[in-house]
């Protein structure tokens, strides 16, 4: 846990030089269920000092949730609240939303109003203003496989609409969306555009 504290504020350090608006980290593991709340207590002395002592020019800390696999501390929703809790809800921790992730945890997207009830679980758990950032990604296993393997938009087992409900959802007015689909770049300008084409006009 030291090393991976010093390793984040290294990248703080970093990203602050290059006036990075945030730096994403993994919200981290257990080696077991049964230590979860020993592991959350771990995350509460190591990082809690770090978040009390950033001062106002370092970037965000974007808390991303896994797709599950192992002894995650964060893949579900209501996993991201005892983590916050932990971290005394403290505000330079925001959240980094995943498409592909909260899918294989375990959220269907793809079901009627999937993207609301995500949506919804999460203002409930800790609130749509601790939102950052999107990382929009299709899933090439199916919901709650804990697989955590993108696939372009659209040909994935996500789909088309859950994006298109995504982007035109109010919680996302001003909040930036990035990629992270298979090919280089000239594929992610075609993942890219693809979205646009799915914003509302």
């Amino acid at each position: 846990m030291t090393r991976s504290v010093g390793s984040l504020a290294h990248s703080l350090a970093a990203g602050a030089r290059v006036g990075a608006r945030g730096v994403v980290v993994h919200t981290g593991s257990a080696v077991d269920r049964d230590r979860r709340p020993a592991a959350l207590r771990q995350v509460a002395q190591m990082l809690l000092p770090m978040l009390e002592t950033l001062p106002d020019s370092a970037p965000d800390v974007l808390l991303e949730p896994t797709a599950g696999l192992g002894g995650s501390l964060c893949a579900t929703i209501g996993e991201l609240g005892p983590y916050l809790d932990a971290l005394d809800r403290h505000p330079p921790a925001w959240l980094f939303l995943h498409t592909c992730h909260v899918f294989a945890a375990g959220h269907d997207l793809t079901a009627p109003g999937g993207v609301d009830t995500v949506l919804g679980e999460l203002d409930r758990t800790v609130g749509l203003d601790r939102l950052r950032l999107v990382h929009a990604n299709d899933a090439k296993d199916p919901c709650g496989s804990r697989r955590d393997r993108h696939e372009s938009i659209g040909a994935g087992q996500i789909g088309l609409e859950p994006f298109r409900d995504l982007l035109a959802h109010p919680a996302l007015d001003g909040i930036s969306v990035i990629v992270e689909t298979p090919g280089r770049k000239e594929g992610h300008a075609r993942e890219v555009q693809t979205l646009k084409g799915l914003r509302p006009q």
